[in-house]
């Protein structure tokens, strides 16, 4: 009985294997009930225009950058999933899970092959911690991380290729295999940069001697690095802060930000969507942000005095701190200070310690009365994670039950508040959105201007508040940072406010103002170009100019083409310019309604009264009220000198609360009865 090992110790690679798959599978069950949460679902899966690109769009550079990433074969991978699914998300997030569950068998395949298959404990502890680990919940219940479990796939197995490759004499087929699947993991994901540290690593904890092959064997892998990294920082190069000024703080955040790590992997609770810097109320660093270097410092210290010569340890810190170090605010991007997602492959190396150090306390003879309450022990912390990513998975329900759990995690925050409130907003609950636009303002007194902004357009667009509007827009040009886009778009938005309180001067200023700051906007000049056509002194020169700008700049500017038709009928009695702008709208838009009854206008204008009759006859049935539109048939077919069909069509208009005048129709009823 004494030589009889525990049932974990005897666990078979196969039984393993099984375990992995099952555990990993329940603890994310919840993941199928999800939908799509607004912070990017909406723009990968919902409204991504490189899904219907082509090919040659999607991998080329820089129209292949989206959402500051470039990474084509995962959005080849949703083109594909949204032609099998369409905006059922369940398929998303099932094809998540699953690259999860081949991810975790990778871990176990990658860290069993590592040790030349002698050992099954380490792998599999290694690999059920990666596939239960709340913070993974991310990365795998947001449908748009599917480029974090993509990128992993390949990631893991060209690491066990290489791995291969030095294990049966470096053959060169396991190197051009690790190679392929290492591009397919950059153009993924760009974080997958790091692989080449990872195989520094291999040779290291393989003791393989320095040599020339040791370089040359790596050369394709860090020039795909390096170029990648280039096109990474590109993509991200709009989010990404120049102010030098910042170069002493993020020192700091880098350090802050790998302690949290550090913390969230042994104790992972409070988990949130979004860590803001943790400022103090003056917007200053609080003191325990500085003291987080000497943490690391103590940290590297033991390990490097304890456990130096413990290749395991070793290998595992080392993992962790090559694929984490990128991703650490030593270069300020976005505006959080860590993200679960980035610790998907990082966290390989800290679960490879756990595992071995379970593994060594299961085989010390010390312990070995206690060998039940190792494992029970280690079975009662997987429950513990496995219970904790079943509720942080189910926390990605949808926009409310995500951003509310942020909210309730950090209340001071606008983010959350101005998520709920585009949510609201694109459901066409406008008061609830106006509601967390305001608690977002008043709940963080250090919100950005994008804030106002919103409410502000709910405001003139949804509930004509207009009052509240410009208000709104008038604080967005309070704002300081005259380079930030906000202070664009806040005059686009205050002119406009203007233009539809009828305050036409202060519109013009507005215009004016913003053209001089930004000669380049087409709706400026377009804008602009009604308050021309229709403010207190009409020019309509000048507001033929500002269309003519506005379609230069922007060839497909369907509007601009509508009013400049319905300039050139109106105010220059030139209708055939006019019939080409409404039908180059028709071109852009088949189904406009405004372009086909300003063409049976010009029509009528010109005289041609059939054609104009032919044209109102399409969108009968389709014009809001229909009202106006029977009143433009009776005075065609007036025009053409049918009145019987010219009354019938005005008794139509009338009932729909079209005000006809009683004397034009007292003389068709005259002309009817001669």
């Amino acid at each position: 009985m004494e030589n009889k090992q525990t049932s974990i110790q005897g666990i078979s690679v196969k039984a393993a294997i099984l375990a992995i798959v099952a555990v990993v599978f329940v603890s994310f069950l919840p993941t199928f009930r999800n939908g799509y949460v607004f912070w990017d679902d909406p723009d990968y899966i919902l409204h991504n225009p490189l899904m219907t690109a082509p090919l040659k769009v999607v991998f080329s550079l820089p129209a292949g950058y989206y959402l500051a990433n470039y990474h084509p074969l995962t959005i080849l991978v949703y083109t594909l999933e949204h032609s099998f699914f369409g905006s059922s998300m369940m398929g998303y997030h099932g094809i998540s899970l699953l690259l999860h569950i081949f991810n975790s068998l990778l871990v176990f395949c990658f860290i069993y092959f590592l040790l030349s298959k002698k050992n099954v404990i380490i792998p599999f502890v290694t690999a059920l911690l990666f596939g239960v680990h709340p913070m993974h919940a991310e990365s795998v219940a947001w449908a748009s991380e599917l480029k974090d479990v993509l990128y992993t796939f390949f990631f893991l197995a060209s690491l066990i290729c290489y791995v291969l490759y030095l294990q049966k004499n470096r053959q060169l087929k396991y190197l051009g295999f690790a190679l392929v699947l290492y591009l397919l993991s950059l153009i993924s994901k760009g974080q997958a940069v790091t692989l080449p540290l990872c195989f520094l690593l291999v040779d290291l904890f393989y003791k393989r001697k320095v040599a020339l092959n040791l370089v040359v064997d790596k050369i394709p892998f860090f020039i795909l690095s390096g170029i990648f990294g280039v096109i990474a920082m590109k993509a991200q190069s709009s989010s990404i802060m120049s102010d030098t000024s910042q170069i002493f703080q993020t020192f700091f955040w880098g350090f802050y930000g790998l302690c949290l790590y550090l913390f969230k992997f042994i104790l992972p609770i409070n988990l949130s969507g979004l860590y803001p810097y943790p400022l103090a109320a003056n917007r200053g660093i609080p003191i325990i942000v500085y003291a987080a270097p000497a943490f690391i410092a103590i940290l590297a210290f033991i390990i490097y005095r304890f456990f130096r010569r413990d290749k395991l340890v070793v290998f595992g810190a080392l993992f962790f701190f090559f694929n984490i170090v990128t991703v650490l605010k030593f270069v300020p991007v976005g505006d959080a200070i860590i993200a679960d997602r980035y610790s998907y492959i990082p966290y390989i190396g800290l679960f490879f310690i756990v595992g071995y150090t379970f593994n060594k306390l299961l085989n010390n003879p010390t312990y070995k009365p206690n060998k039940k309450v190792i494992e029970y022990s280690g079975i009662s912390l997987l429950l513990v994670l496995s219970s904790l990513t079943w509720a942080r998975t189910r926390v990605w329900k949808d926009s409310y039950s995500f951003w509310g759990d942020a909210i309730e995690k950090n209340e001071n925050y606008w983010r959350a508040y101005y998520c709920i409130g585009q949510e609201y907003y694109n459901k066409g609950d406008y008061p609830s959105a106006i509601k967390y636009f305001t608690g977002g303002i008043k709940n963080d007194k250090y919100c950005p201007p994008t804030v106002y902004m919103w409410r502000g357009i709910t405001y003139l667009d949804k509930v004509h508040q207009i009052d509240s509007a410009i208000a709104d827009f008038k604080k967005v040009l309070d704002f300081g940072n005259k380079a930030d886009p906000s202070q664009l778009d806040g005059r686009l938005d205050l002119g406009l406010a203007y233009f539809r309180k009828g305050m036409y001067d202060d519109a013009l200023n507005i215009y004016n103002e913003l053209i001089a700051m930004a000669p380049n906007i087409p709706t400026a000049y377009f804008q602009r170009g009604l308050i021309y056509q229709y403010g207190n002194h009409p020019q309509s020169q000048l507001a033929l100019a500002d269309y003519n700008k506005a379609i230069e700049m922007a060839p497909n500017y369907t509007i601009a083409y509508l009013n400049r038709g319905s300039l050139y009928i109106d105010a220059f009695n030139k209708y055939d310019l006019g019939i080409a702008d409404f039908n180059k709208v028709l071109e852009l838009e088949p189904s406009n309604i405004d372009a086909i009854i300003n063409k049976g206008i010009a029509y009528y204008k010109q005289g041609n009264f059939v054609e104009a009759l032919n044209n109102y006859n399409q969108v009968i049935g389709k014009a809001q009220g229909n009202g106006r539109i029977y009143f433009l048939v009776a005075i065609a077919y007036a025009g053409k000198g049918d009145y019987t069909q010219a009354l019938q069509n005005a008794g139509q208009a009338q009932k729909r609360g079209v005000n006809m005048d009683a004397n034009l129709l007292q003389q068709w009823q005259a002309k009817v009865r001669r």
